[in-house]
């Protein structure tokens, strides 16, 4: 479902009682984020911050916190539906994978009515600054962490744009104030943003760029992914909406945005300015990120609603807002790896220990050692080639069940012959990598075994169908206190 604005989302939220507005003044230092992650580890509602210590907007919080929420604001009723949205909307004469289908030509694919429309107008230009009104002090940016050098703009989606296939790339990313006009930008080097903008610094040139907050919440979804170098980011929110995206050009360059937005930062990165380090949140909240030089943002507009809403992430690690953009990431990602690795059947990446750390995946085995070839084609993937641990199952198996993947570890696995391991590149958020920038990755085969060793694998143990259909159909007549498993 498409929503025209932030505030019309928050609305239905509202009249389900997902919504709680909080009336009492909050600080932006520290308490809206111990407010939102006590919240938000117990599934509990957006929240809406209505009086901020010495701000005038208002804040929410913990917005797409569970997963009904996100579904609701897709118009969807689970997140296993983004893939198979875009698979049926684009399944007739295209190719392989949908983002292959969003590359190709207005004729030739059904997802032309999803693509970006230019207006010349838009709600987020209602409000204008410009020069010397350009000052973020006034907003409220959140700190989620004493040791943070400073307070951050963690739900704007950073649009830039590929300089050779004029694609648009919008990027999640902590976006940290340094004095009233200028953002380190606090990104770990892997995303569409960095690609964009190494194109840039090759070429010697200033990158024009934006900062989008609210609107169509769509638009978080979108951005959990990082995309190939020719996807429009705005084409693909229009495809997850269900509903194209009205676009309108920024008053000081001619980078688009949404133009249902709250709030618009419009600026450029430079490459003569010389980057900064900042002290703040690593994402999976399990610990601060390494000491890393961050480029710069100018603020050189700002543009509003006339009565916009400041969204806030607070990453809580397995709940809120990260979790649930994780698990939409988790899914968008499997829709892809069908031409890459065709025999994946279903794909988990848990939270333990911070994003990027593990990925468990479920096959259909077709022959011996098959999973070291599932490992090298994911590992291969952009999405996944920082990814620490791989853990690989058969089909019948859950993986969402962290449980049974660690019973089928205990299992199926014979260290010296199912544990293997791969060297690449290392994610610059790893604190525990000690080869930099080499960092080595591990895979666990804990499938069933066929020819992979010598004598006959035991059959699993299984009390029958047929005897769990009677004492299912019967149970009530035991008059047991337990409840069924």
């Amino acid at each position: 479902m498409a929503y025209d604005s932030l505030a019309d989302f928050l609305e239905q939220l509202a009249h389900g009682g997902e919504l709680a507005r909080i009336a009492a003044e909050v600080d932006p230092d520290l308490e809206i984020a111990e407010i939102t992650r006590r919240v938000a580890a117990d599934g509990g509602p957006a929240l809406l911050f209505e009086r901020v210590l010495g701000r005038s907007l208002a804040v929410v919080s913990n917005l797409l916190g569970t997963e009904p929420r996100a579904c609701r604001a897709l118009g969807i009723e689970t997140l296993d539906e983004i893939a198979a949205r875009t698979e049926s909307l684009l399944a007739e004469h295209t190719p392989q994978n949908w983002f292959d289908r969003l590359k190709m030509a207005p004729e030739e694919s059904g997802a032309n009515k999803f693509r970006p429309r230019a207006v010349k107008t838009g709600a987020c230009q209602q409000v204008v600054r410009l020069g010397r009104d350009v000052e973020l002090a006034g907003f409220p940016l959140v700190k989620a962490w004493p040791a943070e050098s400073g307070p951050s703009i963690t739900a704007g989606l950073l649009a830039t744009e590929d300089p050779e296939h004029r694609a648009r790339g919008i990027t999640l990313v902590p976006l940290m104030a340094l004095d009233a006009n200028r953002l380190a930008v606090v990104d770990e080097g892997h995303s569409v943003f960095a690609r964009h903008w190494a194109d840039h610094q090759a070429a010697g040139q200033r990158m024009p760029a934006a900062i989008v907050l609210g609107g169509d919440p769509a638009g978080l979804v979108a951005a959990s992914l990082s995309l190939p170098a020719s996807i429009d980011a705005y084409h693909l929110i229009g495809l997850l909406r269900g509903k194209a995206a009205d676009v309108v050009k920024c008053r000081t360059h001619a980078l688009e945005v949404p133009a249902a937005a709250d709030l618009v930062l419009e600026g450029y990165l430079d490459p003569q300015t010389p980057c900064v380090t900042v002290e703040v949140g690593a994402a999976g909240a399990t610990h601060y990120r390494m000491p890393r030089e961050s480029s710069v943002f100018h603020v050189a507009a700002i543009t509003h609603r006339s009565r916009p809403i400041f969204p806030v992430i607070v990453d809580t690690q397995v709940a809120g807002d990260a979790g649930v953009l994780a698990k939409a990431r988790e899914r968008l990602l499997l829709a892809t790896l069908g031409p890459i690795a065709p025999d994946v059947v279903d794909l988990h990446l848990p939270a333990f220990g911070g994003s990027q750390r593990f990925a468990f995946v479920s096959i259909r085995k077709r022959f011996a050692f098959h999973s070291r070839q599932v490992a090298a084609a994911l590992w291969g993937t952009e999405a996944l080639a920082q990814t620490k641990f791989i853990v690989i199952v058969d089909q019948g198996v859950n993986v969402h069940d962290e449980r049974r993947v660690l019973d089928q570890i205990g299992a199926n696995v014979a260290p010296e012959r199912d544990v293997f391991s791969f060297d690449g590149p290392a994610h610059t958020g790893d604190h525990a990598n000690t080869l930099a920038p080499l960092a080595r990755h591990l895979a666990i085969d804990a499938t069933a075994k066929g020819g992979e060793q010598s004598g006959k694998w035991p059959a699993a143990l299984d009390g029958g169908q047929t005897v769990r259909e009677l004492v299912t159909a019967r149970w009530p007549e035991y008059k047991l206190e337990t409840r069924q498993h």
